[in-house]
């Protein structure tokens, strides 16, 4: 004869067994669910950004203000927020939190041959920085109030008639805002 507390050991192992039972049914993946799914990330990947209208091309900087061009010297430079930091992880070796980019890489190799080129006695000094994303600027100088960037974009232009700003949309400097 078995014994009422062996009865309940048994009663609750088998209670216990089919609620296991019925919550790994209920977990299973359905097709229902696999459908589901798909559609909504094939709507999300074919729906058309809304901002797509104010990104630039090439490297698809955004700005975060709605005036995002500034007047210096006569050109129209686009103005774009992004932390930067220099490459090589020093401090930056030029005051000011506006940055006159030249050049965009997305590798180090191009980055490091492009500021070979210019420090071969232009009377500039660049350097290399990074957004921390695998994207490297060629950074021609700073300044601390955007207007003075004015001195740096026409000493860039006198010791490098004809550049090619690589990577950069429209083909001009860039001003890259930030700490």
């Amino acid at each position: 004869m078995i014994h009422v507390s062996n009865l309940k050991t048994i009663l609750r192992l088998v209670l216990t067994l089919c609620m296991m039972g019925a919550m790994l049914y209920s977990c299973k993946p359905t097709e229902k669910g696999y459908r589901q799914a798909y559609e909504a990330a094939k709507s999300k990947r074919e729906q058309k950004d809304p901002d797509e209208d104010l990104l630039t091309g090439g490297h698809k900087l955004l700005s975060e203000e709605a005036s995002n061009w500034r007047i210096i010297d006569g050109d129209s430079l686009q103005m774009v927020h992004k932390f930067l930091r220099p490459a090589d992880g020093s401090k930056w070796p030029q005051s000011g939190p506006y940055r006159l980019a030249v050049a965009m890489f997305k590798m180090t190799t191009n980055a490091n041959s492009m500021l070979t080129d210019l420090k071969k006695g232009r009377g500039l000094t660049p350097i290399i920085a990074t957004d921390g994303k695998d994207t490297y600027y060629i950074i021609a100088g700073s300044a601390t109030y955007v207007d003075s960037l004015g001195n740096v974009l026409s000493a860039f232009k006198r010791e490098n008639p004809g550049f090619q700003y690589i990577g950069l949309t429209p083909q001009q400097p860039v001003i890259m805002v930030g700490r």
